[in-house]
């Protein structure tokens, strides 16, 4: 099922910027308001670059204690640095003397304090407040339907695609999201055709957004199903980073977190209701040497073991993007060859 996105509003750049141009911003803090108060008069009287208001906004997210959310390095200073670069419309090259030493105005500062306080009020991750995301090099459209792109399989995407015996050069990326993982294996490989299923409608209409950005509707399609429900065909991969927070792992979580799709990341008291669904299945859906690629965390992944002894998971550490893998990891992402779900 396709869908037409031509109403949605695709320059979050003139989003944020319209938004800015009320009188009066809304601060949910007395302190804080005192101190943008200060900060914004003292424009007209000093010299402010945008180091100092990095600065501001890094020492705010400090004091209110912000979970980075995964944003770049989990650092706040780089979320700051990345709020003022967005507003101001500035390529992200954080080190560059030429921008940090630029001053800027009254109604500059302004705007970058508006995202700085979404930030921390609403405690909104980065990525729904630009409503861009960076994934494998790639710049994916995001918002509130989708969960923030972060999947540790993209290191190993080019193994998992040279490692295949190919037949029909088709894959199904399940409970897709944003279409991050299935539209960069698209990007790297021209021969396949990627399924993007989601549940959401919603999230639907984002992945539909970055298949367009792509220009790759010839090979990329959506399609809503209740994970295999609505699928008759046969993969040579199906990858998935499903759903796998046990019921208490997710109560627990920051605040952060429970901004982004509650179905995208909670699946019951065990983790495991989303993939007991999919490796049960799986099987059905692949070519006779296909494979079952999945993301399912540590924990999940511990408690796959004991429920799943008999089946022959190969499992992986996180790597790196240099290449490297982690010295302390722990099994977070499986690949099964199809005759194994058998």
């Amino acid at each position: 099922m396709n869908f037409a996105l031509s109403n949605l509003i695709l320059d979050p750049v003139k989003q944020i910027i319209n938004v800015t141009k009320r009188k009066y911003i809304v601060y949910k803090d007395n302190k804080r308001h005192e101190l943008y108060t200060n900060f914004i008069q003292s424009c007209t009287n000093n010299n402010i670059t945008v180091q100092d208001v990095i600065n501001l906004g890094f020492k705010l997210m400090r004091q209110a204690k912000l979970h980075p959310h995964f944003f770049g390095n989990n650092s706040l200073l780089e979320t700051a640095q990345y709020l003022t670069f967005f507003a101001l419309q500035l390529p992200y090259e954080y080190n560059n003397s030429n921008y940090l030493n630029r001053t800027i105005n009254e109604s500059e500062t302004k705007k970058i304090i508006e995202l700085f306080e979404r930030r921390i009020s609403e405690r909104l991750p980065v990525e729904y407040i630009t409503h861009e995301s960076w994934y494998s090099g790639h710049k994916f459209y995001v918002n509130e339907h989708v969960l923030v792109p972060r999947s540790i399989m993209n290191t190993r995407f080019n193994d998992f695609l040279n490692e295949m015996h190919w037949e029909n050069y088709r894959v199904l990326d399940l409970c897709t999201g944003s279409g991050c993982i299935g539209i960069t294996l698209a990007l790297l490989n021209s021969k396949i055709h990627v399924d993007l299923l989601d549940i959401s409608r919603q999230a639907l209409e984002v992945a539909q957004i970055n298949i367009n950005q792509y220009s790759l509707n010839n090979r990329v399609q959506c399609i809503q199903s209740d994970l295999f429900e609505n699928i008759k065909d046969r993969y040579d991969i199906i990858i998935t980073n499903p759903p796998y927070v046990t019921t208490a792992e997710y109560n627990a979580s920051p605040d952060e977190f429970k901004t982004e799709p509650k179905i995208a990341l909670e699946a019951g008291i065990d983790g495991l209701n989303v993939l007991d669904i999919i490796i049960t299945n799986a099987k059905h859906y692949l070519n006779p040497n296909g494979k079952l690629i999945a993301e399912v965390g540590v924990t999940a992944a511990k408690r796959i073991k004991r429920r799943y002894p008999n089946i022959p998971f190969k499992w992986y550490k996180y790597r790196k993007p240099s290449g490297e893998e982690a010295m302390f990891g722990m099994h977070c992402v499986f690949v099964c060859d199809a005759k194994g779900l058998s």
